[in-house]
């Protein structure tokens, strides 16, 4: 009895104790996680508060005509951006930076959105000249936006072609719009002081929108265009080449390819740079490449991949490298594959939801013949997509009627009008798609062609004077960035450039707001001298 009595004493003990222990453990767990969850709270709230003249930007300009469509409601809307604008010009400048991913989308919805994205740079490049008359700057600041000339003089040079061809006037004003509207944020950010914080709300922007036009994209890709998009975008009726194509937002599976490109080295470069929030960016850069994948947008995809690989060597960051490797493999591994795994089932659950339609895209139905007779498995899908960039059929089609005609077509011109050119709106351009060319008969041009294709663009329109205006641009932007080579900003610029450059062979680069928006936004950023250079450095 007395031994039976010291086992239950002891064990009894024993319970004690470890019951104390675990209570105490469990005690410690929800203390830590409560600490957690207020240092959450309390970085949430900090955020908001930051960011919160930004979201009544966002509530007031995009939220308002969304819901009340009227052009009434959308001028107001306008109106009250700008005056907003006014009180904070970098909130301004970031809203850019959420309008133009989903433009499309928002001018589907409501016309009047059209009308923001020039309002709010045009009254921001208002400001900036205001703003340096009344601080009395002299004027030999503003030698820094020397290499800038090339354009103006490009523009200048394409418009006195274009009077001469016989042009009409508003076209012509709506093609330099289209060149010239996101350029004059280089003077904007150029005399914009910007701090460590800016920088961080400005990346933060581009990861939030990122991660959801991804989202967006996905789930499009996966019910095949049939939730949340518009009715019109619906009703597309797209080629099998383009119908397995992610469009998203806006509307355009090579601009969401650039888009997402952009998006996915701003969340790798700040993963490896700022010291919070690690696994939502990695989980973000995982579902961005991806969509970005889904996109199967091959210009974008090549000229950002050389343009990465070119960034690693000049920093030589290996641990980005290694991460963006893992980024790859695991993005195909969990987004890809399933994504076209979920489209197929969900295709041949509800068939009558996938089918397509009102609107023909006639562009790619030779492509379609071709491309039903190969391997439709998403391995095959993706590989066909480059290993036809240079298949002997590909290039016959393109020589006749496609890429490679608009080139030949247009070495043509060109000789015939070597010095200035034909002008705006004359080959491909925007103002093109939209007013006809008058010199289509002549030369029995397609009508309202586009020429997705940069170089040959510039050469018939603004022949070989306005080229070399914007090979001067280029060039005078090479020699800055090689005099300030040890500036963090630098690799970034130049492989954004080169980027750029590679794109030029497949789209009219220039007239691509997005890309446009943060080549210039970066430029001007670049062109601010008189910023603390330890914004230069990684803030870990």
């Amino acid at each position: 009895m007395e031994l039976s009595s010291n086992y239950y004493r002891f064990f009894m003990n024993l319970y004690k104790k470890l019951n104390k222990t675990i209570n105490s453990f469990i005690k410690l767990i929800l203390e830590v996680t409560f600490r957690q969850v207020l240092h959450r709270l309390k970085g949430g709230i900090k955020l908001l508060t930051e960011n919160k003249h930004l979201g009544l930007l966002f509530g007031i300009s995009i939220l308002l005509p969304l819901i009340f469509t009227h052009m009434a409601v959308s001028l107001i809307s306008i109106a009250l951006t700008l005056f907003l604008v006014w009180k904070d010009k970098k909130s301004g400048l970031l809203l850019l930076f959420v309008y133009f991913p989903i433009r499309p989308f928002l001018i589907e919805i409501n016309d009047g959105f059209k009308l923001l994205g020039d309002a709010v740079i045009g009254f921001l490049f208002v400001l900036t000249i205001i703003e340096y008359i009344k601080n009395k700057k002299a004027f030999t600041g503003l030698t820094k936006y020397l290499v800038t000339i090339g354009i103006i003089l490009f523009c200048l040079t394409g418009t006195v072609a274009a009077f001469t061809t016989g042009v009409e006037l508003k076209a012509i004003i709506f093609q330099n719009r289209a060149f010239l509207i996101t350029f004059l944020l280089v003077f904007v950010v150029g005399e914009l002081t910007f701090t460590r914080m800016d920088l961080k709300r400005f990346v933060g922007i581009t990861v939030v929108m990122g991660s959801i036009l991804s989202v967006h994209g996905l789930i499009e890709f996966i019910s095949s265009r049939t939730l949340f998009v518009p009715l019109a975008w619906e009703n597309w009726n797209l080629s099998s080449v383009n119908e397995m194509r992610v469009y998203g937002l806006t509307a355009n599976p090579n601009v969401l390819g650039t888009y997402l490109s952009i998006c996915l080295f701003a969340t790798l470069y700040a993963y490896h740079t700022f010291h919070k929030y690690k696994w939502p960016l990695i989980s973000a850069a995982i579902l961005m490449l991806g969509v970005l994948c889904l996109t199967y947008s091959r210009g974008s995809i090549l000229a950002f991949g050389i343009a990465f690989i070119l960034y690693i060597l000049l920093r030589k960051d290996w641990k980005m490298l290694k991460s963006f490797v893992a980024v790859v493999v695991i993005g195909l591994c969990i987004i890809y594959y399933p994504a076209n795994a979920a489209k197929t089932f969900v295709s041949q659950e509800s068939p009558d939801r996938t089918n397509p339609s009102s609107q023909v895209d006639e562009q790619d139905n030779e492509e379609e013949k071709d491309h039903n007779k190969t391997n439709h498995r998403p391995s095959s899908t993706f590989s066909n997509r480059f290993k036809e960039i240079f298949s002997d059929d590909i290039i016959q089609k393109s020589t006749e009627w496609g890429r490679l005609y608009v080139v030949f077509k247009g070495i043509d011109i060109y000789m015939e009008h070597p010095v200035i050119g034909t002008g705006f709106g004359t080959f491909g351009d925007s103002a093109t798609l939209s007013y006809g060319s008058p010199i289509s008969d002549q030369y029995g041009l397609p009508d309202r062609m586009y020429s997705d294709n940069q170089y040959i663009q510039f050469l018939v329109q603004t022949g070989t004077i306005g080229t070399l205006f914007v090979l001067f641009f280029i060039v005078g932007i090479m020699i800055q960035l090689w005099k300030r080579r040890g500036e963090t900003i630098t690799p970034v610029l130049f492989s954004l450039i080169i980027a750029a450059l590679l794109m030029a062979l497949f789209y009219n680069v220039l007239e691509e707001k997005i890309l446009t928006l943060y080549f210039y936004t970066l430029l001007g950023y670049f062109l601010y001298k008189e910023r603390d250079p330890l914004e230069d450095e990684p803030s870990r």
